[in-house]
């Protein structure tokens, strides 16, 4: 029985798009279990009765591998990394399953740096466009972070027993996302001390909302007592405490610093060398994101920017694609002309001696002459 298959690898030092390839072109310790794998749907089909594999199987077309991410390390090493992968066939797909959430984020992100369009065509750094770009993407993953972060930490409603710890994140989720600071900044400055006073500016209605909704929940879940402590009356309250104690708030900020800072790192730079850095980045920070577990964030935070720079990247072309309509051209006069200007000859005169007849010599004319009353 002869097998074909199209192999799907990216790597740091190449990539494998749909490359063709046989049996023997496989690394040897895959080699095995591909054939197992190709061999074992095959099987399955003759007992259940349809067309025997042999010369079928060829004609029904070539079985995908798709293999994981390896960089350049991992490259010279491959054997020993692709002994491990564990493979299983999906229909016409013998593809491997990620350990951990670390390597199925891996993949993610090297196939979305590696293949994704946007993202292909995103504006590196000191190219015309970046800070636009990017700032756009930082937006988005924070509205996104206060969103998701405050529905994972409050999966249990006993959470807003502690009051202390709970008040900081629904401040958090109610602040405005940072627009940066043009060349600098796609984010709040945590080192900054006027950083806390800029982000609780014009916090009012959205903490108000936040409150009715949390006291709605907190009364649903059975606590009445506590669910009072939660009334959108007492958002100032709420406000001044986290005020005088900012350290959870602004550790909370710090911590979506790192991951907006990773996306735009792993975008910008456009290699895929930067993978691993940026899944390490990301997992260490979701692993104890306001002392809580939030990997499970990972994969989405990344889903997200992709879906802000396609937002960003059609609004460029549709802007640049729109001509303004109804604008009259000015033309500016050149400032060199074909003919020399005229000169004019330039008479001075002292105003006190055009108004004042007294000082004129006699014999003068109003001249000024040396000696004359006009010259003193």
């Amino acid at each position: 029985m002869v097998h074909k298959f199209r192999l799907y690898w990216r790597r740091e030092t190449g990539c494998d798009a749909g490359t063709p390839v046989g049996l023997e072109d496989l690394d040897a310790a895959i080699r095995p279990r591909v054939l197992e794998l190709a061999s074992a749907e095959s099987s399955s089909e003759d007992l259940s009765g349809q067309e025997p594999a042999g010369e079928t199987a060829a004609e029904e077309g070539p079985i995908a591998i798709r293999l994981p991410f390896l960089d350049r390390r991992e490259w010279r090493r491959r054997s020993e990394s692709l002994r491990t992968v564990t493979l299983v066939r999906e229909g016409s797909v013998i593809r491997h399953v990620p350990a951990n959430a670390a390597g199925a984020l891996r993949d993610q992100a090297a196939e979305t740096i590696g293949a994704h369009p946007v993202w292909l065509a995103a504006p590196p750094e000191r190219a015309p466009g970046y800070y636009r770009v990017w700032r756009n993407v930082s937006a988005a993953l924070q509205e996104y972070l206060r969103r998701a972060v405050p529905d994972i930490y409050f999966r249990d409603p006993a959470r807003y027993e502690d009051r202390r710890s709970a008040w900081p994140l629904l401040v958090y989720q109610a602040l405005r996302p940072c627009r940066g600071v043009p060349g600098t900044e796609f984010t709040y400055d945590i080192a900054n001390p006027e950083t806390l006073a800029e982000a609780l500016r014009m916090i009012r209605r959205p903490l108000q909302e936040i409150l009715g909704e949390v006291q709605r929940r907190v009364a649903e879940s059975g606590r009445g007592e506590l669910s009072r402590r939660y009334a959108p009356v007492w958002h100032e309250d709420i406000v001044r405490a986290v005020q005088e104690r900012p350290r959870r708030l602004l550790a909370v900020l710090g911590d979506e610093a790192a991951l907006v800072d990773a996306v735009i790192t792993l975008g910008a730079a456009r290699d895929l060398g930067n993978v691993k850095p940026f899944v390490r980045r990301v997992m260490a920070t979701l692993r104890s994101f306001y002392d809580c577990d939030m990997r499970e964030l990972a994969a989405p935070l990344l889903a997200e920017a992709t879906r802000a720079l396609e937002r960003t990247m059609q609004d460029g072309k549709q802007a640049r694609r729109e001509k303004p309509k109804g604008l009259i051209s000015r033309r500016v006069p050149s400032l060199v002309t074909s003919r020399p200007l005229a000169l004019q000859p330039i008479t001075l005169q002292s105003p006190r001696a055009a108004t004042d007849r007294s000082f004129v010599a006699p014999g003068t004319s109003g001249r000024c002459t040396p000696g004359s009353g006009a010259s003193r």
